[in-house]
Protein backbone atom coordinates (compact mmCIF):
# COMPACT_ATOMS: atom_id res chain seq x y z
CA UNK A 1 0.00 0.00 0.00
CA UNK A 2 1.46 3.38 -1.03
CA UNK A 3 1.28 6.17 1.51
CA UNK A 4 1.15 9.86 0.81
CA UNK A 5 4.35 11.80 1.28
CA UNK A 6 5.00 15.37 2.29
CA UNK A 7 6.50 17.81 -0.23
CA UNK A 8 7.39 21.19 1.32
CA UNK A 9 4.63 20.82 3.92
CA UNK A 10 2.01 19.57 1.43
CA UNK A 11 0.67 16.03 1.49
CA UNK A 12 1.05 14.40 -1.91
CA UNK A 13 -0.98 11.33 -2.76
CA UNK A 14 0.52 9.26 -5.56
CA UNK A 15 -2.97 8.63 -6.98
CA UNK A 16 -4.25 12.20 -6.82
CA UNK A 17 -4.91 13.68 -10.26
CA UNK A 18 -2.66 16.53 -11.33
CA UNK A 19 -4.22 19.97 -10.96
CA UNK A 20 -2.01 21.44 -13.70
CA UNK A 21 -0.88 20.13 -17.08
CA UNK A 22 1.96 22.55 -17.90
CA UNK A 23 5.28 20.67 -17.61
CA UNK A 24 6.95 23.75 -16.07
CA UNK A 25 4.65 23.40 -13.05
CA UNK A 26 5.12 19.65 -12.53
CA UNK A 27 8.12 18.43 -10.55
CA UNK A 28 8.96 14.74 -10.51
CA UNK A 29 5.58 13.84 -11.99
CA UNK A 30 3.74 15.63 -9.18
CA UNK A 31 1.94 18.94 -8.81
CA UNK A 32 2.73 19.01 -5.08
CA UNK A 33 5.15 21.93 -5.34
CA UNK A 34 2.65 23.86 -7.45
CA UNK A 35 -0.06 23.32 -4.85
CA UNK A 36 2.42 24.31 -2.14
CA UNK A 37 3.07 27.55 -4.05
CA UNK A 38 -0.67 28.27 -4.30
CA UNK A 39 -1.18 27.61 -0.59
CA UNK A 40 1.82 29.80 0.33
CA UNK A 41 0.43 32.60 -1.85
CA UNK A 42 -2.97 32.24 -0.17
CA UNK A 43 -1.33 32.34 3.27
CA UNK A 44 0.70 35.42 2.31
CA UNK A 45 -2.41 37.09 0.89
CA UNK A 46 -4.30 36.47 4.14
CA UNK A 47 -1.45 37.96 6.15
CA UNK A 48 -1.22 40.93 3.78
CA UNK A 49 -4.97 41.53 4.27
CA UNK A 50 -4.49 41.31 8.04
CA UNK A 51 -1.67 43.87 7.95
CA UNK A 52 -3.82 46.18 5.81
CA UNK A 53 -6.68 45.82 8.31
CA UNK A 54 -4.31 46.67 11.16
CA UNK A 55 -3.03 49.75 9.36
CA UNK A 56 -6.62 50.85 8.86
CA UNK A 57 -7.57 50.14 12.46
CA UNK A 58 -4.65 52.23 13.70
CA UNK A 59 -6.19 55.28 12.00
CA UNK A 60 -9.85 54.41 12.62
CA UNK A 61 -10.60 53.03 9.15
CA UNK A 62 -11.37 49.66 7.62
CA UNK A 63 -8.59 48.01 5.65
CA UNK A 64 -10.15 48.88 2.31
CA UNK A 65 -10.77 52.50 3.36
CA UNK A 66 -7.10 52.79 4.34
CA UNK A 67 -6.07 51.32 0.96
CA UNK A 68 -8.33 53.68 -0.98
CA UNK A 69 -7.09 56.68 1.02
CA UNK A 70 -3.42 55.93 0.53
CA UNK A 71 -4.00 55.15 -3.15
CA UNK A 72 -5.64 58.53 -3.66
CA UNK A 73 -2.72 60.17 -1.84
CA UNK A 74 -0.19 58.45 -4.08
CA UNK A 75 -2.04 59.05 -7.36
CA UNK A 76 -3.66 62.47 -6.99
CA UNK A 77 -0.78 64.53 -8.33
CA UNK A 78 -1.46 68.28 -8.44
CA UNK A 79 -4.94 68.06 -9.97
CA UNK A 80 -6.54 65.08 -8.22
CA UNK A 81 -7.38 61.58 -9.43
CA UNK A 82 -10.59 60.09 -10.79
CA UNK A 83 -12.67 57.32 -9.29
CA UNK A 84 -12.09 55.18 -12.37
CA UNK A 85 -8.31 55.43 -11.98
CA UNK A 86 -8.50 54.44 -8.30
CA UNK A 87 -10.92 51.56 -8.89
CA UNK A 88 -8.74 50.31 -11.76
CA UNK A 89 -5.55 50.61 -9.73
CA UNK A 90 -7.09 48.62 -6.87
CA UNK A 91 -9.02 46.18 -9.10
CA UNK A 92 -12.31 47.25 -7.49
CA UNK A 93 -15.63 47.78 -9.18
CA UNK A 94 -16.44 51.44 -9.78
CA UNK A 95 -19.57 51.13 -7.63
CA UNK A 96 -17.67 49.67 -4.67
CA UNK A 97 -14.90 52.25 -4.95
CA UNK A 98 -17.52 55.03 -5.06
CA UNK A 99 -19.13 53.76 -1.84
CA UNK A 100 -15.80 53.60 0.01
CA UNK A 101 -14.73 57.00 -1.32
CA UNK A 102 -18.05 58.41 -0.12
CA UNK A 103 -17.26 57.21 3.40
CA UNK A 104 -13.85 58.91 3.25
CA UNK A 105 -15.49 62.13 2.03
CA UNK A 106 -17.93 62.02 4.99
CA UNK A 107 -14.96 61.58 7.33
CA UNK A 108 -13.39 64.67 5.69
CA UNK A 109 -10.32 62.69 4.66
CA UNK A 110 -10.95 63.06 0.93
CA UNK A 111 -12.18 66.03 -1.06
CA UNK A 112 -14.29 65.50 -4.15
CA UNK A 113 -14.64 68.20 -6.80
CA UNK A 114 -15.98 68.39 -10.34
CA UNK A 115 -13.46 67.58 -13.05
CA UNK A 116 -13.16 70.78 -15.13
CA UNK A 117 -12.35 68.71 -18.26
CA UNK A 118 -15.46 66.52 -17.91
CA UNK A 119 -18.15 67.87 -15.60
CA UNK A 120 -19.74 64.40 -15.33
CA UNK A 121 -16.68 63.15 -13.47
CA UNK A 122 -15.02 64.08 -10.19
CA UNK A 123 -11.45 64.52 -9.04
CA UNK A 124 -10.36 63.24 -5.66
CA UNK A 125 -7.66 64.55 -3.38
CA UNK A 126 -6.66 63.86 0.20
CA UNK A 127 -7.50 66.64 2.64
CA UNK A 128 -5.06 68.02 5.18
CA UNK A 129 -6.80 65.89 7.81
CA UNK A 130 -6.22 62.82 5.62
CA UNK A 131 -2.58 63.72 4.98
CA UNK A 132 -1.97 64.14 8.71
CA UNK A 133 -3.62 60.80 9.41
CA UNK A 134 -1.38 59.04 6.89
CA UNK A 135 1.73 60.90 8.06
CA UNK A 136 1.17 59.64 11.60
CA UNK A 137 1.03 56.08 10.30
CA UNK A 138 4.21 56.31 8.19
CA UNK A 139 6.75 55.10 10.81
CA UNK A 140 4.62 52.05 11.60
CA UNK A 141 4.10 51.30 7.90
CA UNK A 142 7.83 51.45 7.27
CA UNK A 143 8.67 49.06 10.11
CA UNK A 144 5.90 46.59 9.25
CA UNK A 145 6.53 46.66 5.49
CA UNK A 146 10.27 46.22 6.01
CA UNK A 147 9.54 43.07 8.03
CA UNK A 148 6.85 41.87 5.64
CA UNK A 149 9.20 41.98 2.67
CA UNK A 150 12.42 41.23 4.56
CA UNK A 151 13.51 38.33 2.29
CA UNK A 152 13.68 40.57 -0.80
CA UNK A 153 16.79 42.22 -2.12
CA UNK A 154 16.75 44.75 -5.00
CA UNK A 155 16.85 42.09 -7.72
CA UNK A 156 14.24 39.79 -6.19
CA UNK A 157 11.99 42.80 -5.46
CA UNK A 158 12.13 43.83 -9.12
CA UNK A 159 11.44 40.26 -10.23
CA UNK A 160 8.55 39.81 -7.77
CA UNK A 161 7.05 43.14 -8.84
CA UNK A 162 6.92 42.00 -12.47
CA UNK A 163 5.71 38.51 -11.55
CA UNK A 164 2.94 39.96 -9.38
CA UNK A 165 1.75 42.14 -12.29
CA UNK A 166 1.83 39.16 -14.62
CA UNK A 167 0.02 36.95 -12.10
CA UNK A 168 -2.77 39.52 -11.65
CA UNK A 169 -3.24 39.59 -15.43
CA UNK A 170 -3.29 35.80 -15.71
CA UNK A 171 -5.58 35.55 -12.66
CA UNK A 172 -8.08 37.84 -14.40
CA UNK A 173 -7.98 35.57 -17.46
CA UNK A 174 -8.35 32.44 -15.33
CA UNK A 175 -11.27 33.91 -13.38
CA UNK A 176 -13.04 34.89 -16.62
CA UNK A 177 -12.51 31.39 -17.99
CA UNK A 178 -13.77 29.79 -14.76
CA UNK A 179 -16.85 32.06 -14.94
CA UNK A 180 -17.42 31.00 -18.54
CA UNK A 181 -17.16 27.32 -17.62
CA UNK A 182 -19.47 27.83 -14.65
CA UNK A 183 -22.06 29.54 -16.82
CA UNK A 184 -21.74 26.83 -19.47
CA UNK A 185 -22.30 24.16 -16.81
CA UNK A 186 -25.27 26.07 -15.41
CA UNK A 187 -26.87 26.18 -18.86
CA UNK A 188 -26.90 22.38 -19.21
Amino acid sequence: MKHSSIVDGTSVSPKAPLTVSRPDLIVGGSDGEFRSLVHNLLAFSARLEAVRARFGALVGLSGIQYTVLISIAHHQGDEGVGVKAISGHLSLSGAFATIEIGKLVKLELVRKRVNPDDRRRVLLSVTEKGRNLLAGLTPIQQDVNDLLFEPLDKASFKQLLQLSRDLVTSADKAAAYADYLSEAEGGK
